[in-house]
């Protein structure tokens, strides 16, 4: 960055050069109608002044169709921040959601990031891993920024914790610091996430209570004998249960090749203890993804909640970045920038904003969600058409409890498509692939050499 400086101020001060050179040719006598009219005083200052910095979006979110996701961002500016426009003006590149114009949209971008260049601003989603349920299975969706936490370390962004310091409408300390950690490094805080997810099941109070304490670990909690941490492990995904899945600090995987293959083999004996008798003794219950879109399955309507997590070997819950932002390290108006990322993470924002509205996933602002600080969110709930919604004081408290347990927070990455489409075909299910141990430890050996090389590529 201090290189493109100095070539800058070189470049200006070769063009200076010349252009005295051209003044001193013409001739000193020459009178400024011969140059093109007059000029007033102070006519070059105001033109100056009215010359102002540009800040560019790239808007990678799932929020309807470019021209909708751009024009909802406008207007989250033109409302929460008014004044943004005296200072700024404001140009969006909103990635088309699908197809090839996608593609090569998205591999442009990266190109003019990689050299230096690109757009101010990075406002994306990150990718759902694919359902391994879902026959045929959703195909892999790929974000702007594959493996976030390792450009974080490659000097990609912009460290923010000096405008975090000074920042005008977000307030720092009321968003979950489990969820923005992810986003932080040695360096300092290069990318904000604005929204998260997680799994976990959902028991009616009055019918089932807990028997053991949690967290535990993902073998305490396959040696339960408690009918709902049986019932939790069984809706369990392979990625969520292992926990952070890669060391980015030397880009290898976080497990070894033998503790996947324990691991899955433990998934799959799981389901073999979930009976009808056991499901008949845990009265309603419901496996939930936690975000926005999924309000029906969690809500102000529904009774007192007993929340169990999917754990992870290490003793906790893992909740995952649905949407984040990040400053370019090459910004040329960094100040702009965050202005708008920091309208994105206000408590007035977070909570009424039309682009947050969409798939934008639960917010990272700690108040939002109680029974008086409702979100819009808008979704059908049988025929009645509910605007928005939040929990039950005892429910917000539930859910308070569960993030509490929260011990890894994650980018959704192609190791987690990788992880999530062994699921399937290594499951002894009737649409298994595998039917012999031979031909199970060869899928895991090609899915952890697969994911050896990613990481390397990273």
């Amino acid at each position: 960055m201090k290189r493109n400086h100095i070539f800058k101020k070189a470049l200006a001060l070769m063009m200076a050069v010349v252009m005295l050179a051209l003044a001193g040719c013409r001739g000193g006598g020459e009178s400024s109608e011969s140059s093109g009219g007059a000029q007033k005083p102070g006519e070059s200052q105001q033109a100056e002044k009215a010359e102002k910095p540009v800040v560019t979006v790239c808007m990678d979110l799932d929020v309807g169709s470019e021209g909708q996701s751009s024009q909802l961002l406008r207007d989250l500016v033109r409302e929460y921040d008014p004044e943004f426009k005296d200072s700024y003006k404001l140009e969006i590149e909103a990635v088309p959601g699908i197809g090839g114009e996608r593609e090569s949209t998205l591999d442009r971008i990266r190109v003019e990031v990689m050299a230096g260049k690109g757009p101010d601003l990075f406002l994306c989603r990150s990718p759902r891993a694919a359902n391994p349920h879902l026959m045929p299975p959703r195909e892999r969706e790929v974000g702007l920024f594959q493996y976030p936490k390792a450009l974080m370390k490659r000097h990609m962004f912009l460290p923010l914790d000096g405008y975090i310091e000074n920042a005008k409408y977000m307030e720092w300390d009321k968003l979950y610091p489990q969820i923005m950690a992810a986003g932080k490094n040695d360096e300092g805080q290069l990318i904000l996430p604005i929204g998260w997810s997680m799994n976990f099941v959902r028991f009616d109070a009055q019918s089932y209570t807990p028997a053991g304490e949690l967290p535990m670990t993902f073998d305490e909690m396959l040696k339960s004998q408690d009918p709902g941490i049986i019932t939790a492990v069984c809706f369990s995904g392979l990625a969520e249960s292992l926990g952070p899945v890669a060391d980015y600090e030397n880009d290898v995987p976080a497990f070894t090749k033998e503790e996947l293959t324990a691991h899955l083999d433990a998934l799959i004996e799981s389901d073999s203890r979930r009976t009808p008798e056991l499901e008949e003794s845990l009265g309603d219950y419901a496996p939930v993804t936690f975000n926005r879109m999924n309000a029906s399955n969690f809500t102000q309507y529904d009774p007192d909640s007993v929340l169990l997590p999917h754990c992870n070997r290490d003793g906790g819950a893992t909740a995952y970045i649905t949407t984040f932002g990040a400053v370019n390290i090459n910004s040329e108006a960094p100040e702009g920038a965050f202005e708008i990322l920091e309208l994105l993470l206000s408590k007035e924002a977070q909570q009424d904003s039309e682009l947050l509205s969409w798939n934008a996933g639960t917010p990272v602002h700690m108040e939002l969600l109680k029974s008086k600080e409702k979100i819009n969110a808008p979704f059908n709930r049988g025929n009645m058409y509910v605007k928005s919604w939040g929990l039950t004081d005892y429910n917000y408290d539930q859910l308070q409890s569960l993030i509490k347990q929260i011990n890894a927070v994650d980018f959704v990455t192609p190791v987690h498509h990788e992880l999530s489409e062994l699921y399937s075909p290594y499951d002894s299910s009737p649409y298994t692939q595998a039917e012999t141990k031979e031909e199970r430890e060869k899928l895991v050996e090609e899915t952890y050499r697969n994911i050896e090389m990613m990481l390397a590529e990273a």
